[in-house]
């Protein structure tokens, strides 16, 4: 189950606020990324790994250890920083995740999965619950897959109960309007909603049983 964003204490959005924040600048967001796997590095070492002069560097590390995401330690003549459990570390963390897998594992940039007809109307969610990168998303009448955000990994294929979730270059040719459909989230919700209307009034999808009567 989906947290509703609606129920979120207004502290809580603040502290959202505040950690979005401090990764909103690049240096921010690479420092932040080199200590995620509970180094401890010294400002030079930081500065070659976060491509930012040491001067930079330690005026970037000031601002994060002031909000309590960094902490540090002196050795000798050395400080050491590391970080502190914080908001801004796991949302770094889950953003790092994503994106390495975005590079790890698409295999080509045109190819996706392809949500088809049989989601009409019937909108099982399992595969949103699988997916690693939560490309899949809900219009009015069926899910469709962003396919800038799909990492070819088929999580969702084998978890959908209507058998409706296809590589591109597999989707049968009488679903193929589909492609443009899934395509047409780059464009925003209407515009699918709109290309699922004209689809399904053209061509009414059958019954299936249990789900679609």
């Amino acid at each position: 189950m989906r947290p509703d964003a609606q129920q979120l204490a207004a502290s809580e959005v603040e502290r959202l606020t505040r950690a979005f924040r401090l990764l909103g600048d690049p240096g921010r967001l690479r420092l932040v990324a080199a200590l995620l796997d509970d180094c401890e590095y010294p400002v030079r070492k930081l500065s070659s790994i976060a491509l930012l002069s040491e001067t930079a560097t330690s005026q970037q590390l000031r601002v994060l250890h002031d909000a309590g995401v960094v902490r540090r330690r002196r050795v000798g003549r050395q400080v050491l920083y590391r970080l502190s459990g914080s908001d801004t570390r796991a949302l770094a963390r889950r953003a790092v995740q994503r994106a390495a897998l975005r590079s790890s594992k698409r295999k080509d940039p045109l190819v996706t999965y392809i949500i088809t007809e049989p989601c009409i109307d019937v909108k099982d969610k399992s595969c949103v619950d699988v997916c690693p990168v939560d490309c899949i998303h809900e219009s009015d009448r069926m899910l469709v897959i962003d396919p800038e955000e799909c990492i070819d990994c088929g999580a969702c294929e084998p978890e959908c109960p209507v058998e409706a979730i296809y590589p591109e270059d597999a989707v049968p040719d009488k679903w193929e309007p589909f492609i443009r459909i899934n395509y047409a989230y780059t464009d925003g919700l209407e515009r699918v909603n709109e290309l699922v209307h004209d689809r399904a009034a053209q061509s009414p999808p059958p019954t299936i049983s249990g789900y679609r009567e």
